[in-house]
């Protein structure tokens, strides 16, 4: 009987999952933070935070019940990761969410510091350089991946406080983290198509390291375009 869940250690599988989950939480605590400062209660606040997680909760379980079913370890171009895992979420960020007055008002509430801060959960792509040094991810895909992550991590923290004190050059030092972040993504989803077919990354369409491509490009670009909302006010 095939087994989907990944090849890692399993202490790497045990500490990965609660990593990854507490990055979800720690992106919604300056979303409740923003939700206050509009004159939202503080019991609303905390709803809109639980709703957020639990939401990802979710589709998380989706997208590993796929996953545990077989159903995204095939050969395919486009990964079947991207198409069932990832489009989803793409498609309700941006096409949904990104819209409704509720995220619209939180966005105006937000600093742009806490926005730009919330990048420090990319240092959770230091398990992707993990996989590559136990022979489980190509060379090329880990260190695209884990290295541009652990960048844009480290850099959001000096660029938020550049904002935050509108230090000379602020507005150039956001773009180009902000941009930079984004070709991350861009460049890596061309990599990951480009490797395709037996280009080993069946560990991006297993338990539970298949939550990267699910949960992270959409979501990534999408706190990214609300950067560029931000700035333009």
């Amino acid at each position: 009987m095939t087994n989907y869940i990944s090849n890692a250690p399993i202490w790497a599988i045990i500490l990965f999952i609660p990593i990854f989950l507490y990055s979800i939480f720690f992106i919604t605590r300056p979303i409740q933070q923003a939700a206050l400062n509009t004159g939202i209660s503080s019991a609303k606040s905390q709803n809109i935070q639980l709703g957020i997680f639990i939401f990802y909760l979710i589709y998380l379980v989706y997208v590993a019940t796929l996953a545990l079913k077989g159903l995204l370890d095939v050969d395919s171009l486009p990964p079947r990761t991207m198409v069932w895992g990832g489009l989803p979420l793409l498609v309700i960020l941006f096409g949904w969410i990104g819209n409704t007055g509720l995220f619209k008002k939180i966005l105006r509430s937000i600093t742009l510091e806490a926005l730009i801060k919330l990048h420090v959960f990319r240092v959770v792509g230091v398990f992707f350089i993990l996989l590559y040094a136990y022979h489980l991810l190509p060379a090329k895909f880990a260190f695209f991946a884990g290295l541009g992550d652990i960048i844009t991590a480290l850099l959001a923290i000096p660029v938020a406080r550049m904002a935050a004190r509108q230090q000379p050059g602020w507005k150039i030092a956001v773009y180009a983290w902000n941009i930079f972040g984004i070709m991350d993504i861009v460049d890596l989803l061309i990599v990951a198509v480009m490797t395709g077919a037996g280009g080993n990354l069946r560990e991006m369409a297993v338990f539970p390291f298949v939550w990267f491509p699910a949960f992270a490009p959409a979501t990534i670009l999408f706190l990214h375009t609300a950067v560029f909302r931000k700035m333009k006010g």
